[in-house]
């Protein structure tokens, strides 16, 4: 497997500040890391360097319905950008069953009266974008002392801590990093990145896009597909 330092050097050959068997300078190998924790920052708020899901999860306390997410927070995962979904695990029943709660919107959970409603489950959950930490809300405020938070959410690529670094991830991805470090690179060095390496750079991130599509369910409307109102087969007869 490669390690940072060798995929910072192959974007460098690719712009052609290094040629075939030439090393990076130290200073030139830092610029490369730093830039490509930047690059790996931004592509987290698209979901494009995600690729798995995980699931969390964090005993209730009663009659608390907020939690924080992230490192350090009540439910121990890296902040996620995103949330696909919320269960409420009960372990009064054998095996414990798993209810999915409701997301809400932002618009969901301005719009409620009372936000500090109790009720022995919750309902709903909304995810509230905060930083450093995000913040979950349960409504209503679950008072049973039975239940646990499952949160289901894409989990994000660790920045990469040094040049030594191991890099593990899906096949597509060690090319992504060249191709696009390279553009991303190419300023810092007054360098013109070729049309070819731009049209590798997107080929590269189309790969891993499909790769990590998320299907999602189809729902139609009660009506959707017979129209608003009772077919009558005696209406066509003439």
């Amino acid at each position: 497997m490669a390690t940072v330092l060798d995929l910072v050097t192959a974007s460098l050959r690719e712009l052609g500040v290094l040629a075939s068997g030439e090393t990076a300078a130290a200073a030139d190998s830092l610029e490369g890391l730093a830039a490509l924790n930047r690059m790996v920052n931004a592509w987290k708020a698209e979901r494009v360097f995600i690729y798995q899901l995980t699931a969390t999860t964090k005993a209730v306390t009663p009659s608390d319905g907020t939690y924080t997410v992230g490192i350090g927070g009540d439910i121990a995962v890296l902040r996620p950008v995103h949330i696909d979904a919320v269960s409420i695990r009960d372990s009064v029943t054998t095996p414990p069953y798993e209810v999915p709660l409701r997301m809400m919107t932002d618009q969901d959970w301005t719009g409620l009266r009372i936000k500090t409603q109790t009720a022995e489950r919750p309902q709903a959950a909304w995810y509230n974008k905060t930083y450093p930490l995000g913040t979950l809300e349960l409504w209503p405020v679950p008072t049973s002392a039975t239940l646990t938070i499952v949160l289901y959410a894409p989990e994000a690529v660790a920045e990469f801590a040094a040049l030594s670094t191991t890099v593990s991830l899906p096949p597509g991805y060690e090319r992504l990093i060249v191709k696009n470090l390279a553009l991303e690179l190419a300023p810092t060095y007054g360098a013109q990145a070729s049309p070819q390496l731009e049209r590798q750079a997107q080929d590269a991130l189309a790969v891993v896009l499909r790769a990590n599509k998320v299907l999602q369910e189809q729902r139609f409307a009660p009506d959707a597909m017979m129209g608003s109102g009772t077919y009558d087969i005696n209406s066509d007869l003439g």
